[in-house]
């Protein structure tokens, strides 16, 4: 992947270090980079994705208690 920025003088210098932030954001670089920095094994990625999975699920859960509790005292 490669991201590219052009700028002219100093004083478009922080424009295009914003702009350069922006793109490898959008890009999606880091991630990237974080993902492939060591080895994991297949075994070990289901894992970690099924843990995931039931983070997520009990954190729905709760949101999904939460609003219903926040809309009964509303009412």
């Amino acid at each position: 992947m490669y991201v590219e920025v052009r700028g002219s003088d100093d004083a478009a210098f922080q424009r295009a270090m914003t702009e350069f932030k922006r793109r490898v954001k959008k890009a999606e670089l880091f991630e990237d980079l974080k993902k492939h920095e060591y080895y994991v094994k297949p075994s070990l990625r289901k894992k970690l994705k099924r843990l995931d999975a039931i983070k997520r699920k009990r954190r729905d859960e709760n949101e999904a208690l939460r609003r219903s509790k926040n809309a009964r005292d509303d009412s």
